[in-house]
This record gives structure tokens, C-alpha cells and sequence, in this order.
């Protein structure tokens, strides 16, 4: 059980989410549809300190089950057990023989599970992006769910589902083509491989 599925806690802060978004003029868009249980959530573009503060009330307004990789260090003591009812799951990189797979399991283990990713890693433009998400998507058997942190429009949603194919280039070029066409809290922040970053056009 995290923060998102607590009884009684969770709908007392999905009031308070949607009093936050109303405050500040941001909106939910559209949310995961019912029937799609599990899946991997891309959140772009990540270009602001804000991203997170802005994508925490959406969450609850969105009624998401979020799931998210953490690095294995900061979980210690009572920082990981809230760490872990957020729900961070907290990962090793460099100890996991194999990530992908270990990923799939957790997916396997639970009836809802919403993985959340930020694949550009940082809030720098960056090129090429990480495609991780991409490798577990395909191992567990789900689709890629991309939620658009859309500045212009002030809103976050579910804009786009895409169930990859195996042809990681033609799947991720569907990817960034969504992506490049949503502005971000810092647009000058963002890039991809069709988008170089600001200072190099």
C-alpha cells in the first residue's frame, strides 16, 4: 500500500490536489483508462525544479497508482519507509545482473502498477534519452503510457499510448515526434534527436 491507495488519507489529498491546481490554474487532462491496470508512464518534457511539485497533485487528480525508481542509497532508516509509501522502489544499478527483468517481475507481483519515468535524466537538454522504460515496457508485456507535463496548455494527462512493437527506433521516433510538440514549464531546457537544444539552433 502507498500514499496513492491509502483509505481514507488518499481522497483527503486528492481534495487538497485539486484545490492546489485550481490555486495555481494548472488542470488533469485525461487519465490512464480503467481497463489498463499496469503500465510505464513517460513524464516529459523534464526541464524545471518544478515538474515534481506540479506533478505530485496531478497524480492524485489523475487517480494514478505511481510507482517510481529511486536510487537504493537515500533509502535508509525512516526516510526509506516514506520513501516507499510514495512510492519509491528503490534500485541498484550497478548491482542488478539483470534490471530490465527485475523490473518485469515487479510488474508480474502486482495487480496495478503505474511506473513512472523521466527519460531525458535530468532537467538539461539532452539528446538522447534513456530507453530503459522502453526494454521493461516490452519484458513485462505493457504499454508505454506519455504524459505530457504541458506548460502552454497548463495541464498534465495521458495524451498518447503507444504498445511497443520490438522496433525500439520507430517506437522511440513516435515518442520524441509527441514530445517535441509539448511545451515545457523551461522550453530552452528541452531536446531530443529531431530537437537539438535551444543554444545549439
Amino acid at each position: 500500500m502507498t500514499i496513492f491507495n491509502t483509505p481514507i488519507l488518499s481522497p483527503f489529498f486528492k481534495i487538497i490536489a485539486w484545490g492546489v491546481l485550481l490555486i495555481i490554474g494548472w488542470r488533469p487532462g485525461q487519465t490512464i483508462p480503467k481497463e489498463i491496470k499496469k503500465c510505464v508512464v513517460v513524464a516529459a518534457p523534464h526541464t524545471s525544479n518544478w515538474d515534481f511539485a506540479l506533478f505530485l497533485p496531478l497524480v492524485f487528480a489523475l487517480n494514478l497508482y505511481v510507482r517510481v525508481l529511486i536510487k537504493h542509497t537515500v533509502f535508509i532508516g525512516p526516510v526509506g519507509w516514506f520513501l516507499r509509501y510514495c512510492g519509491g522502489i528503490p534500485i541498484d544499478r550497478r548491482a542488478a545482473r539483470d534490471y530490465v527483468g527485475m523490473m518485469a517481475e515487479q510488474f508480474e507481483k502486482n495487480d496495478v502498477f503505474h511506473l513512472v519515468v523521466t527519460p531525458e535524466g535530468t532537467r538539461s537538454p539532452r539528446t538522447q534519452w534513456k530507453t530503459g522504460f522502453y526494454h521493461i515496457a516490452l519484458a513485462a508485456n505493457v504499454p508505454i503510457i506519455l504524459a505530457g507535463i504541458n506548460a502552454g496548455k497548463k495541464s498534465v494527462g495521458v495524451d498518447h499510448i503507444i504498445y511497443p512493437s520490438g522496433n525500439i527506433d520507430a517506437d522511440m521516433a513516435e515518442i520524441y515526434a509527441f514530445f517535441d510538440n509539448v511545451r515545457g514549464v523551461k522550453p530552452k531546457n528541452y531536446a531530443s534527436p529531431n530537437k537539438p537544444a535551444a543554444e545549439d539552433r
